[in-house]
C-alpha cells in the first residue's frame, strides 16, 4: 500500500465516506418531504409528487443503511436494489409532468439487462433515464429548475457506474481502489445539484428558507465534527492497533532473544552437567547417542559435539531440520543437510567457547543459512582441567515458532524474513513475497530505525504490521520477524463508531430540523402577519393594523408598520380631499371652460393642443379628442377676408388679437375675433399660450339687421310720409275741386293712420321690451274684436275678400283688449299684404279644448290667406325680431320685420300661443290660442299699466 494510500486511509477514507452519505441522507430525506409540499418541484399530478417523494425516502433510506454501516459494500444487493428502485419512483414523478412514455420504461429494461451482472448498473441506467426526462422537462416554461435535478442524475449515474467497478469496497478497513474514492466524489456532486433543485422549491418561503440555511448550517457543523471526530477516533483506533501489534512484536523478539536463548542456555549447561565422561572420546556414534539423549531429554532442536577449531571439529550431530510450511500452510518437520551442519559448526558461538579467549558459555541468535535461523547455545567442556570441546544446542526459528508467536499474539500473525525471503510465516495465504509484506523501502527505514509499524494489503487483504529484527549477542540483526494483525478488529470498530456518530447525527439533525422550524415559525409568523396586514392594505384597507408585538426586531417592525399605515391613512385622506377638491376645481373650471360662449385652445410650451372646449369644437369643426396633442397650426386655420391665410399669434406663443379674421367648418367660413396670451411658469419660463375665438356672427347679423331695420323704418316712414307731403303741397298750391281736396285729404289721412300705426307699432314694441306695457286683464269678447278689424279693414282692403266666421256662444278671454285687437290686425295686415289681389282672407273664432294638466278651454283664432306662403325653413325666423324673408333693399313687401314678433309677446304675455302653418304658394294659416276665461275670473282685474305713447 503506498504512502499516499495510507494518508488517505488514515485521514479521507472514512470521513469522507461519512461525510457524503450523511449529505445524501440530509438531501434525499429534504427532498421527500419537499415535492410532496411544493408543486413547483414536481408540477404534475399528485400522484407524481407521491411517487417521487416516495423515491427520495428509498433514497434517504439507503444512505441511513449504507452511511451507518449496517450495509457496508457499496455493491450490496439489497443497496443496489434500492437506490434503483429509488430513482425510477423519481423518474416515475417527473415522467408524469411530461406524459408516460412506453420507450422510458424499455429503454430502462434494456439498460439494466444488457450487461453481465444488471442488477449492479440498473440505479445508473434509472439515473440515465432520469437526467434525461429532466432536461426534455426543463425545457417547458416554468420548469427550468429541472435542468439541476438532470445534472444531479447525471453525476449520480456516474457515481453508479464507478461504484460498480469495485463493488466491494468498504471505507472501514483500508483502501487503495482510486474507483471507490472518484465515486464517492462524483455522488457527492450530485447530492449538491439535487439540493440546488430543491432550493427552488424552498426559496418562495421564508420559513422555509431559514429552516433550510438553520439546518444546513448546522448541518456543516455537525458534518465537519462528525468528520474530524471520525478521523480523529479512526486514527486513534488504528495507532492503538498499531501500538498493540508492535507491543507484541516486541514481546515475541524480546523473548527469542532473552527468554529462548536463556532456556536454551540453561538446557545446553544442564545437558553438560549430566554428562558423566567425554564424549569427544568416545566414538562418533557413541557421542551421537549421548547427543540424542541429551536433545530429547531437554527438547531440544539439534545438539551437537564440536572440537576446538574451525568447521571441520565436529563430531557427533544429533537433529533435524527447521519447521516450514507446507502446501497448506501448516507446519512440517524438514531434513537436515550438510549446509545446515555446517552452518551450525561454523557459527559464533562455537568459536565464542573455543576460540581464544573463549568463554565458559555463548548465547546467540544466528542465521544459519539462508533457510534457517536459530537461537544457539554453546558450552565449553573441561575435562582434567583442559578444554576439550563444547556442546553446542539449539532451536530454530521456524513456522512453528511463528505458529508460537501468533499464538501468544492473539489475532496476530508472524512471519520471519532472511535476505528479503521469507523463511516461515503463519500468514493464512500462499505465495507470499517479502516485498509484500515489507516493502525494500520500509526494510531500509527498519534498518535505520531497528522497528516500524505499518499497513499493507496482504493478499488482498488489509494487515496492520510491525517489524523488528530479531539480532544476535552483538546486536547484529539475524533476521526480521514481522507481526500482522487483520484490520478486522479496526474496521468493526470504526464501523460500530460510524453506526453510533451516524445515527448521532440523524438525531442531531432531526432536533436541529424540529428547533429551525418551531424558531422559523417564531419568526415568520410575524413576517406573515406583516404580510396579510401589507396584502390588505395594498387593496386600499388603510385601517388595517399587524398584531405585532414584541421587543425585538420584528416587533419593531410591526410597530413601525402600523405607524406607517397610520401615516398612510392620513397622508391619503388628506390627498382624497385634496383631490376631491382638485376634482371639484377642475370640475368647476372645465365646466367654465366648456360653457364659455368663446372658443377656448390652450397649447403647451411645445405647441400642441392641451385644451379644446366645446365652443372651439363648433366653430373650428374639430373634434377635442383628435385635435388633443396635435400642434395647435394643424388644429386652427385662420384666413382674412380674401381668403389669405392669417398668422395667429398663438402660432409663435405670442400675444395679441387678430379681428376680422374668418374660420372654416364644414365648408362654410365663421367670422371669428381671436385674442391670443402666453402662460409663464413661476419661474418666468415660457410654458404654452391661450387662444379665444370669439363667434362674431351674431354681432355681424345685428349689424345687419341694424342697417335694415334702419332701412326698412326709413322706407316705411317715406312711404306714409310722401302722399301726406304731396297732397299737402298740392292742396297749398292750387285750387283744387272739392271732390279732389276731399280724395286727397282721404290719402292725408290713410297715410296719417299707417304712419300712426307704424310709431304705435314701435312705442308699445319698445315698451313691451323695456317691461314697461303690461296687458290688462279684463274680460274680453273676442268676437266682438273680429268683427271691428274686419270692418276697418274692408275699407281698407277693397281689393281682397275678408269672410268672417265667429262660432256661437263664444266665450270671453281674460286679457287687454287694445293689444289682442292690435296682435289679430298685425296678423290681418301681413295675410293681406301677401296674399294677391282678389284673395279670400278668411277669419275664425272656435272654442278648443286642450289637457295641460287639466283639461282647459282655449278661444281659438284662426286667419287664413292664399298668400305666397313661407318656406319650411323659414317658419322659425317669422317670429325674430326685425326679421324678413327678405331684407333688401329692393324687396317687394314692405314692414319693419317687428309685426309678428309683437304679436309672439303679446299672445305669450296671455299665456296662449300661435302657430303657423304654410306651403309656399299655397297661403298661410296663423292660429292664436287663448285660454277662456273662467267663471271665477270674469270681474275686471287690476287697473293696467299706462301705455307711454
Amino acid at each position: 500500500m503506498s504512502d499516499l494510500a495510507v494518508m488517505l486511509q488514515s485521514f479521507l477514507a472514512v470521513p469522507l465516506h461519512f461525510t457524503v452519505e450523511f449529505l445524501g441522507f440530509l438531501i434525499t430525506a429534504g427532498g421527500a418531504g419537499l415535492v410532496l409540499t411544493r408543486p413547483a418541484l414536481v408540477p404534475g399530478s399528485a400522484f407524481n409528487r407521491v411517487a417521487a417523494s416516495a423515491g427520495f425516502a428509498v433514497l434517504a433510506a439507503t444512505q441511513v443503511a449504507h452511511g451507518g454501516a449496517f450495509l457496508e459494500n457499496d455493491g450490496a444487493d439489497l443497496l443496489v436494489a434500492g437506490r434503483a428502485l429509488g430513482l425510477v419512483l423519481i423518474l416515475v414523478g417527473v415522467v408524469g409532468t411530461l406524459g408516460a412514455s412506453s420507450s422510458a420504461s424499455s429503454s430502462s429494461a434494456a439498460v439494466a439487462f444488457s450487461v453481465k451482472k444488471p442488477l449492479l448498473f440498473a440505479p445508473a441506467g434509472a439515473a440515465l433515464l432520469l437526467a434525461l426526462t429532466a432536461f426534455s422537462a426543463s425545457a417547458r416554461d416554468g420548469m427550468r429548475s429541472m435542468r439541476r435535478l438532470g445534472i444531479a442524475a447525471l453525476f449520480l449515474g456516474a457515481a453508479e457506474i464507478l461504484t460498480s467497478s469495485v463493488p466491494n469496497v468498504r471505507f472501514s478497513a483500508t483502501t487503495d481502489e482510486v474507483f471507490a474514492y472518484a465515486a464517492h466524489g462524483v455522488k457527492a456532486a450530485g447530492f449538491v445539484a439535487m439540493g440546488a433543485w430543491l432550493w427552488a422549491g424552498v426559496r418562495s418561503s421564508i420559513r422555509t428558507r431559514f429552516v433550510a440555511s438553520f439546518v444546513t448550517l448546522l448541518v456543516v457543523v455537525v458534518l465537519v465534527l462528525s468528520s474530524a471526530l471520525t478521523g480523529v477516533i479512526s486514527n486513534n483506533v488504528q495507532d492503538d492497533e498499531l501500538d498493540r501489534v508492535s507491543a507484541q512484536l516486541r514481546n515475541a523478539t524480546g523473548s527469542l532473544e532473552r527468554a529462548d536463548l536463556n532456556d536454551v542456555l540453561d538446557k545446553t549447561r544442564a545437558s553438560v552437567s549430566t554428562l558423566t565422561s567425554n564424549p569427544l572420546a568416545a566414538s562418533p556414534t557413541e557421542a551421537k547417542s549421548v547427543a540424542a539423549r541429551l536433545r530429547a531429554q531437554f527438547n531440544l532442536d539439534f545438539v551437537m559435539f564440536v572440537r576446538p577449531g574451525a568447521k571441520g571439529g565436529l563430531h557427533a550431530f544429533s537433529g533435524s531440520g527447521p519447521y516450514v510450511n507446507d502446501a497448506n500452510g501448516d507446519p512440517r518437520r524438514t531434513d537436515t543437510d550438510d549446509n545446515l551442519i555446517l552452518g551450525l559448526n561454523g557459527s559464533d558461538v562455537k568459536q565464542a567457547v573455543v576460540g581464544p579467549g573463549a568463554s565458559e558459555v555463548a548465547a546467540s541468535a544466528q542465521a544459519i543459512t539462508q533457510e534457517a535461523v536459530a537461537l544457539i547455545a554453546a558450552r565449553r567442556i573441561v575435562i582434567d582441567g583442559r578444554t576439550v570441546g563444547a556442546l553446542l544446542a539449539g532451536q530454530y526459528v521456524d513456522a512453528l515458532e511463528m505458529e508460537r508467536i501468533s499464538g501468544s499474539a492473539a489475532t496476530a500473525f508472524a512471519t520471519v524474513i532472511v535476505d528479503r525471503k521469507i523463511l516461515a510465516s503463519s500468514l493464512p495465504c500462499r505465495e507470499l513475497s517479502a516485498n509484500e509484506i515489507l516493502p525494500r523501502g520500509q526494510a531500509r527505514d527498519l534498518e535505520t530505525t531497528g522497528e516500524l509499524t505499518l499497513q499493507r494489503d496482504i493478499c488482498n487483504r488489509p494487515y496492520f504490521s510491525a517489524a523488528r529484527f530479531l539480532s544476535s549477542a552483538s546486536n547484529v540483526p539475524v533476521a526480521t520477524i514481522v507481526l500482522s494483525s487483520p484490520a478486522s478488529l479496526v474496521a468493526q470498530t470504526r464501523e460500530a463508531f460510524t453506526k453510533i456518530l451516524f445515527l448521532v447525527a440523524i438525531g442531531i439533525g432531526a432536533v436541529a430540523l424540529l428547533l429551525a422550524w418551531l424558531s422559523g415559525r417564531r419568526i415568520t409568523r410575524p413576517i406573515q402577519a406583516l404580510t396579510a396586514t401589507a396584502r390588505e392594505v395594498r387593496e386600499g384597507d388603510l385601517n388595517v393594523t399587524a398584531a405585532v408585538v414584541g421587543d425585538d426586531e420584528v416587533g419593531q417592525l410591526g410597530e413601525t408598520f402600523n405607524e406607517m399605515t397610520t401615516s398612510l391613512l392620513r397622508m391619503t385622506n388628506d390627498l382624497r380631499e385634496a383631490a376631491r377638491e382638485e376634482h371639484h376645481l377642475r370640475d368647476r373650471i372645465e365646466t367654465i371652460i366648456q360653457s364659455m360662449a368663446d372658443g377656448l385652445i390652450a397649447v403647451d410650451a411645445r405647441k400642441n393642443v392641451l385644451a379644446f372646449n366645446r365652443e372651439a369644437e363648433q366653430l373650428v369643426g374639430v373634434d377635442s379628442t383628435a385635435a388633443m396633442g396635435k400642434p395647435v397650426e394643424e388644429v386652427v386655420h385662420a384666413r382674412d377676408s380674401q381668403g389669405q391665410e392669417v398668422r395667429l399669434p398663438i402660432y409663435d406663443l405670442a400675444e395679441g388679437s387678430v379681428a376680422g379674421a374668418f374660420v372654416e367648418r364644414d365648408g362654410t367660413t365663421i367670422p371669428v375675433a381671436v385674442t391670443c396670451a402666453v402662460l409663464r411658469g413661476d419661474d418666468g419660463e415660457l410654458t404654452g399660450g391661450v387662444a379665444v375665438l370669439r363667434d362674431m356672427s351674431r354681432e355681424r347679423e345685428i349689424e345687419r339687421m341694424k342697417s335694415e331695420f334702419l332701412s326698412n323704418i326709413s322706407h316705411e316712414l317715406r312711404t306714409p310720409l310722401t302722399p301726406i307731403k304731396g297732397y299737402a303741397e298740392i292742396l297749398g298750391r292750387k285750387d283744387i275741386p272739392p271732390e279732389k281736396a276731399q280724395q286727397f285729404a282721404r290719402g292725408i289721412l290713410e297715410s296719417t293712420d299707417r304712419l300712426e300705426r307704424i310709431v304705435e307699432l314701435l312705442v308699445d314694441f319698445s315698451a313691451m321690451e323695456a317691461g314697461r306695457l303690461s296687458p290688462k286683464t279684463t274680460p274680453v269678447d273676442v268676437g266682438e274684436i273680429l268683427s271691428k278689424v274686419v270692418t276697418r279693414w274692408q275699407t281698407r282692403a277693397t281689393r281682397h275678400h275678408l269672410e268672417v266666421d265667429v262660432k256661437a256662444r263664444l266665450p270671453r278671454v281674460l286679457g287687454d283688449k287694445r293689444l289682442l285687437e292690435r296682435s289679430i290686425e298685425e296678423v290681418l295686415d301681413n295675410a293681406i299684404k301677401f296674399s294677391p289681389d282678389g284673395g279670400t282672407i278668411r277669419l275664425e273664432a272656435r272654442v278648443a279644448s286642450s289637457r295641460n294638466g287639466a283639461t282647459r278651454r282655449n278661444v281659438e283664432v284662426t286667419i287664413t290667406d292664399e298668400g305666397i306662403g313661407i318656406p319650411p325653413d323659414d317658419l322659425h325666423k317669422i317670429f325674430s325680431d326685425f326679421q324678413q324673408l327678405d331684407g333688401s333693399e329692393t324687396r317687394t313687401y314692405g314692414g319693419l320685420g317687428l309685426g309678428l314678433a309683437f304679436v309672439q309677446r303679446i299672445i305669450d304675455a296671455h299665456s296662449g300661443t300661435i302657430d303657423v302653418q304654410s306651403e309656399p304658394d299655397e297661403g298661410t294659416r296663423f292660429t292664436i290660442s287663448i285660454p277662456a276665461a273662467t267663471k271665477a275670473k270674469t270681474a275686471p282685474a287690476s287697473a293696467p299699466v299706462p301705455v307711454d305713447n
